[in-house]
């Protein structure tokens, strides 16, 4: 295997790659706006280079990124590219099922862009879990970082939304040559304690959709929802750290502890 990305491989190195091992990386993103100090990509960028991280430490192949995500309350803001909810389910149903076809019968999706993503790609594993016998696991940076952002986390209530402090810090460490902290602002909303969107906020909630209408008048018609005036380097060094290597334990957990038989490989058709 000369590289981690399974697309610069051969099918013979593939071939050979199933041999000894069944695990592979899939990352997913999203192209949406992230204010005026960070990329389009963020999510993206941050799956991808996490991916090929954890590929390079534990010698685990890493499907070629997909760069579009759920994201359509970001559409109000030019630059976003958002797919529909059944069209991300089917896009992921269908790239697993042709892994589980060749033989892959482990399955990390390694999503960036957090709570949007989530339904669409439960939905395409859970199919695909039932269907197939294989196992599949969604691992986003943000859950499965969850103890360090807590321990390192600065802002206050509220400070951690979309395009704040913690994939700022991330963002300023990975690409910095992407980033603009001159632009970084704070805008942390007074709502409802029930409508409070920073996941560090202990407390009850309730879950209301964003929407174009609304959504660009709250963000401050910047695009920013927390506080990411507070984010540094050193911060996103620590985050990462913490997050590859639990990535890290998970490919293993895969390899070691979970055992897998497929009773269906089926060409997606």
């Amino acid at each position: 295997m000369k590289s981690v990305w399974l697309q610069e491989n051969k099918w013979e190195d593939v071939e050979g790659y199933l041999q000894n091992k069944k695990t592979i990386i899939v990352p997913v993103g999203s192209v949406e706006q992230h204010a005026k100090h960070l990329p389009l990509g963020t999510d993206s960028f941050v799956a991808l280079r996490v991916a090929e991280e954890v590929g390079q430490k534990t010698n685990t192949l890493v499907a070629p990124p997909n760069w579009v995500g759920w994201a359509p309350h970001h559409m109000a803001f030019p630059g976003t590219i958002t797919l529909r909810p059944e069209t991300l389910t089917n896009l992921v149903y269908d790239i697993c099922k042709s892994l589980v076809y060749h033989g892959f019968e482990k399955i990390i999706i390694l999503n960036g862009h957090r709570e949007a993503n989530l339904p669409p790609l439960k939905i395409a594993i859970t199919k695909l879990r039932n269907e197939t016998g294989a196992f599949l696991a969604i691992a986003d940076p943000f859950y499965i970082a969850d103890q360090i952002a807590r321990e390192i986390k600065v802002s206050e209530p509220g400070g951690v939304g979309h395009a704040a402090e913690m994939e700022t810090s991330h963002m300023y460490y990975l690409y910095p040559d992407l980033c603009d902290p001159s632009k970084a602002v704070k805008n942390i909303h007074n709502k409802h304690p029930f409508l409070q969107h920073d996941p560090f906020v202990e407390g009850d909630t309730v879950f209301v959709p964003s929407d174009v209408g609304t959504y660009r008048e709250g963000a401050k018609n910047i695009g920013v929802v927390g506080d990411p005036t507070v984010s540094t380097k050193e911060n996103g060094e620590i985050y990462h750290h913490a997050l590859v290597k639990n990535l890290i334990e998970l490919v293993r957990y895969c390899e070691e502890e979970v055992t897998v038989e497929v009773r269906k490989r089926e060409i997606p058709l």
